[in-house]
């Protein structure tokens, strides 16, 4: 059998609704800024959360499982 490349980003989508099933909060760095305090300096570094939520997560999976079904379905030529 062999795999149609929109099989493998089929693949990579129910990959991603599933991770974002099971871990719906990433955090990614937003900013980060250094302040003289004193002596000393103070390392002040600001988060962005991002939420997924569920319906996203199952519209992921359920548009890659339709991507890995039509392009890796057997056609008959007749």
């Amino acid at each position: 059998m062999k795999f149609h490349p929109i099989a493998i980003v089929g693949i990579l989508l129910v990959a991603a609704g599933i991770a974002a099933l099971i871990h719906p909060q990433v955090a990614m760095p937003a900013k980060k800024q250094e302040i003289e305090v004193g002596a000393g300096k103070a390392i002040i570094e600001t988060r962005r959360i991002v939420t997924f939520p569920q319906g996203f997560s199952v519209l992921l999976i359920l548009a890659g499982a339709g991507q890995v079904f039509l392009t890796c379905k057997v056609r008959h030529r007749i």
